[in-house]
């Protein structure tokens, strides 16, 4: 075969080689570009670790991210206020909805109930003072108490709630030495020595090697009743398929299990 042809039929080669490439290329683009599809989760600081369960089933089954963002009710009902973007809303108690409903434009489109929390007070760990959950000992004995503020979270207005209800919120409040603006800081209120005894949430007894430095003390009073815990989805969800895939997650075996390894069941007896 003469040269000059083979030389015709190399190049029309590599020009039909080029030619693929050129139409492959768009469709390699695309797929190295195409992003995930997110759901954003709001929830208070208490409800966080049996989220973080959930989240990395959630997304291998769903191919998508779950962002947690995690902080007081009414430092994320603002922040939500502020995106104006956010597909779930998972408070400490229903209180927060109410908030939300008052503060923002939005609405909730499905709502689930995901078990019971119960308010107790918290100790160091072997009970040093000997408290023994009655309220009167605690207005008699002058032990420095730290509170969350009814203000910021749902735990201080269930706190406050309940006090009020036993007639005697105002009379503890003489005995705060501080206000929180949730349950993060109670426990290592407690570490620190800043305070004797603290009124949280039980599931943070579960959470961050807690129980090996304090004790949980049940009330001795009608105090003591379960606060039931829902997770909604939100108006202004971009995913509300999602959000009802992730609040069908919540609900199913699988999470009430991770729900129940943090203290909260079903049923209103918790047993620790």
């Amino acid at each position: 075969m003469p040269l000059k042809k083979l030389v015709y039929i190399f190049l029309f080669l590599m020009l039909l080689s080029a030619w693929g490439c050129k139409k492959k290329a768009p469709s390699q683009f695309q797929s190295q570009t195409t992003e995930s599809k997110e759901l954003l989760i709001y929830c208070e600081n208490s409800m966080v670790a049996p989220l973080l369960e959930l989240k990395e089933t959630f997304e291998k089954k769903h191919d998508c991210i779950v962002r947690i963002q995690n902080d007081c009710s009414q430092n994320l009902i603002g922040l939500l206020n502020y995106s104006q973007r956010g597909d779930l809303f998972i408070p400490a108690s229903g209180s927060a909805f109410s908030s939300l409903a008052s503060k923002t434009d939005f609405h909730l489109t499905d709502t689930v109930f995901l078990g019971y929390n119960h308010l107790v007070f918290m100790v160091k760990k072997g009970n040093p003072l000997n408290f023994n959950g009655h309220l009167n000992t605690l207005l008699k004995s002058g032990y420095p108490i730290i509170i969350a503020n009814p203000a910021t979270s749902s735990l201080g207005y269930e706190t406050k709630q309940v006090l009020t209800d036993e007639k005697i919120y105002d009379k503890i409040l003489k005995n705060v030495v501080a206000l929180t603006s949730d349950s993060k800081g109670l426990v290592k209120s407690l570490q620190n020595n800043q305070a004797d005894i603290v009124i949280n949430w039980a599931n943070t007894y579960f959470i961050n090697g807690n129980k090996n430095h304090i004790d949980i003390i049940r009330p001795l009073s009608a105090f003591d009743e379960p606060i039931p815990v829902y997770a909604a989805s939100l108006s202004c969800s971009q995913e509300p398929t999602l959000a009802r895939e992730f609040l069908n997650l919540a609900t199913s075996v699988s999470g009430e299990n991770a729900l129940r390894k943090y203290g909260f069941s079903k049923r209103k007896p918790i047993i620790f």
